[in-house]
Formats: structure tokens, sequence, C-alpha cells
């Protein structure tokens, strides 16, 4: 079969064209993460309650880490528990009604043991929206977290 030369570069423009389509449409729907340091020593005046969540638990010190959500305001606490060389980090995600990740993160304590930081967020007030949040430890200076040192996720509604 036998195709001229015009057929064979429309056909190549369609081709490019719908690939540049196609990558267009997937990095619009791309989700990136948001890596903050919290800094705040002060937090919310009021909140309806902390959910709380603790990570790495120490005989002499307690808690390695503990990071806390209030939906009232959308704060978040984080303690740095023990002289360890890690930072404690609160890892967020923020997911819709068919359970899809919409927004996401990681909020790093890096001011030392027996810190306490606040950081507030602004979260949409969306339909069936949850918040699903776990404390782990990392380094700041790499915006790295160890997997193998995270809590249960905690979920709560937005």
């Amino acid at each position: 079969m036998t195709i001229s030369r015009p057929l064979k570069r429309i056909g190549a423009v369609a081709g490019t064209l719908s690939a540049a389509i196609l990558l267009t449409i997937t990095q619009a729907s791309a989700v990136s993460a948001e890596t903050e340091r919290a800094t705040a020593v002060d937090g919310p005046a009021s909140v309806d309650s902390w959910e709380c969540t603790s990570s790495g638990e120490s005989a002499s010190t307690g808690w390695d880490a503990t990071g806390c959500y209030s939906d009232l305001g959308d704060w978040f606490y984080i303690y740095d528990g023990t002289t360890d060389g890690y930072s404690a980090v609160v890892d967020w995600e923020i997911r819709d009604g068919s359970n899809n990740v919409v927004r996401y993160g990681a909020i790093f304590n890096a001011d030392g043991a027996g810190a306490v930081r606040y950081k507030n967020k602004d979260f949409p007030d969306g339909v069936n929206d949850s918040i699903r949040f776990r404390t782990c430890l990392g380094h700041w200076s790499t915006k790295l977290i160890t997997a193998s040192t995270c809590s249960a996720w905690m979920t709560r509604e937005t």
C-alpha cells in the first residue's frame, strides 16, 4: 500500500498534536506537594478539638514526634520529643468524595527536641472532603520523610 507524502505529514502533525494535548491534560490534573516548615510558636486562640497521632515511642522520653490537626481554622500542631537528629513531620493529604488525592504535603518542625510549632493552612470546605494525616520523622535539609517511622494514618472530615 502506498501512502502519499501529504497524508504522512498530516498523520505526523495529528500525532504530535494529540500527544501535546494529552500532556497538557495530564499536567493540568497533576497535584504537586506542599512542603513547608512550621515556624509559629503560638497556635490558634481556640480549637474545637485536636485529633492527634504520634510516632516512635521511646522508653526514656515518650513519643519522638506528635502531630495534631484541628479543622477549626485548619491548624497543625507538631511536637518534636527527642534529640535524635530528625525533624518531626506531619504528612497530610486532602481527599475528595471519590477518595482521590486533591492536595497533599508535609510540614516539618525543624527547631529541635522539645519544640512545639504550629502551621495554619487554608483548606477549602468541600462536600465529602476529608483530611488524612500521620506523624513521621524526617530531615528538613533534604525534605525527606523516613517512611518506616510514620504512625498510622488518621482521617477526619473537613
